[in-house]
């Protein structure tokens, strides 16, 4: 080992020092990655734009270790192919670059799946369900509906404004969401418990 680097030039011993650093960091974030501790603590620069996946960061500890391995293996590549300083120097900031961009997209498209696997109860309002358990009046009492949310069946604690009683199996309408779990309900016009006759 100590033989072959001692024929290496110094540009070389650069790249593949900041290569083989970069890659050992990268293997390292994996692996907190798959343990849950993936926590981005250094992040500075925010990127832009809106929406889900807006608040990946630019300039971060992921985002850099990428240019700097994808940069110092590309220079380790031009040199070792016979290119001079400037190619490899070249190269390797537009690779690095290259690298970095992958990133950033993946987190991004990583993040708006979160953010979109994230239930939120607001979808719920103009929705129709089913009481599943009687939910008392004039919200003395919360009782529970059977409602889809973005695509999924849940069953929710809701209460009513009404002034009766909603018995079990009525069709009702969200209205409004109390807290980020709890919704308020009232009965469709004429609706009548799906378990009755008409």
């Amino acid at each position: 080992m100590e033989a072959w680097w001692a024929t290496l030039n110094e540009p070389l011993k650069w790249f593949y020092t900041i290569a083989i650093t970069t890659s050992v960091l990268m293997v390292f974030q994996l692996i907190l990655m798959l343990f849950g501790m993936d926590g981005d603590e250094f992040d500075d620069v925010d990127a832009d734009g809106d929406g889900a996946g807006a608040e990946v960061k630019v300039l971060s500890i992921r985002t850099v270790t990428a240019f700097f391995a994808g940069f110092g293996w590309t220079g380790v590549a031009v040199l070792e192919s016979g290119g001079g300083l400037v190619a490899a120097l070249g190269a390797a900031a537009l690779i690095g670059g290259v690298f970095m961009g992958g990133v950033i997209l993946l987190m991004r498209g990583l993040s708006a799946m979160r953010h979109s696997g994230t239930l939120d109860y607001a979808n719920a309002i103009g929705e129709v369900g089913t009481v599943y358990l009687r939910i008392p009046p004039a919200m003395s009492n919360p009782g529970q509906v059977e409602i889809m949310v973005q695509g999924r069946l849940m069953v929710a604690q809701a209460f009513t404004r009404a002034d009766s009683e909603i018995p079990n199996q009525t069709r009702v309408r969200v209205t409004e969401v109390m807290d980020k779990n709890t919704l308020v309900v009232e009965p469709l016009a004429g609706a009548e418990s799906s378990g009755e006759e008409s």
